[in-house]
Formats: C-alpha cells, structure tokens, sequence
C-alpha cells in the first residue's frame, strides 16, 4: 500500500510539474508555439512521461488551462455570498481591488485565456473551448454576486442589470491586464477606485430606470 501511494505521489508530483511548465511556456508563446519537446526540455522528463498524463498537446494545454484557472481563482475573489455588509459601494471597491490584484499576482490564466480566446483556427482547440467554458462559470458567480449587492427591487430587473455588471466586469479585466502589462506608470489603486464608482452608480441609475 505504501509503494502505491508513493508512486501515485510521484505521479501526481510529475503532473503537476508538467502542468506548470505547460503554463509558462504556453503563456509566452501561446497556443501553436507550444510543443511537446519544449514541454519535456523544461521538465527533464521523457516524452512518454508527458503522453502518459496527457494524450496529446492539445489536452494537455486544456488541462493547463484549467489548472491555470484553478490558481488564480485562489487569488482573485471567491464571489462568495456577502456577510453582514453595511456599504455596497465599499465592497464593490473591495472586490474590484482584490481582482486587478489577481491579474498581476497570477497573470498566466489572463494571458493564456486571452490567447485562446481571440485565437481564431477551423478547428478549435480543446484549450480554447474549456476557456469560454471557466469564463462563463465565473461570469455567472460574479452576476449572482451582484445581484446579492444591488438594493432590493424587483428580481427580474436585478438579474439583467447584476448580467450587465459581470460582463463589464470581465472587459474591465481584459482592459486593465492588458494596459498593465503593456505600459509602466499605471496608478492601479486609483483606476480601479474610479471604475468601482463608476459600475456602482451605474447600476443604480440602471435599476432606476424600471422605476
């Protein structure tokens, strides 16, 4: 039993490994300059251990894309239902924060996503659709937190505007990883402050509008 969990270990450790080499070199080269020998050249490890894990290049960079996204949602919001707060403007600013903090912390999923996402090929890689797929998963956690935010109204009309707020949000993302990572001089605090106060008033004036 201990010489299997061991080896399952070792697995796992050798996956893992792979995965994150995957994720450096896919996030510099993207999707086509990503292969197999640069895989295993950053690994150390044969080529037949990588095709053990994975079948082929293309699920293997689905896999890293998950994985990637797994990892930055540890450090971006959990979208996680609000507990006694007072001021939604706050905590909007609050969130709006920790999110642009994600992308410079663990840029790798904005990058690789990005990639894929405005990748366009006859036939689409297994990568690019798991990336619409996470993509959507967390625009629809980030609208059900909205609609936690917004003042008590009518249902029907916070679900469209909480709808609205998550993909504005998600283009703010795009927007601010892309200016950060292209330019020096970005004041981010104050941007971002700017931006919550904005989606903030926004959406009130939206939600007045069925009034």
């Amino acid at each position: 039993m201990r010489k299997t969990a061991r080896r399952h270990q070792q697995g796992e450790e050798s996956r893992v490994r792979i995965l994150e080499a995957t994720l450096a070199i896919a996030a510099e080269r993207g999707y086509d300059g990503t292969s197999i020998a640069l895989v295993t050249e950053a690994t150390g490890l044969p080529a037949s251990s990588v095709y053990w894990h994975f079948r082929n290049k293309d699920e293997l960079l689905a896999e890293t894309l998950e994985f990637s996204y797994r990892r930055w949602r540890g450090t971006a919001p959990t979208w996680q239902e609000r507990v006694a707060v007072s001021d939604p403007a706050e905590e909007i600013r609050d969130r709006l924060h920790r999110a642009s903090r994600a992308i410079t912390d663990r840029p790798e999923f904005w990058r690789l996503g990005l990639m894929l996402g405005l990748a366009n090929r006859p036939k689409e890689p297994s990568a690019r659709r798991r990336y619409i797929e996470v993509r959507g998963e967390t625009r629809t956690a980030i609208r059900d937190w909205w609609e936690q935010v917004l003042p008590a109204g009518d249902p029907d009309r916070a679900r469209e505007v909480a709808e609205r707020m998550a993909r504005f949000h998600l283009a703010v993302m795009d927007g601010l990883y892309v200016g950060v990572h292209a330019g020096r001089g970005w004041n981010l605090e104050r941007l971002v402050d700017l931006i919550a106060d904005g989606v903030h008033a926004q959406a009130l004036a939206w939600l007045g509008e069925a009034a």
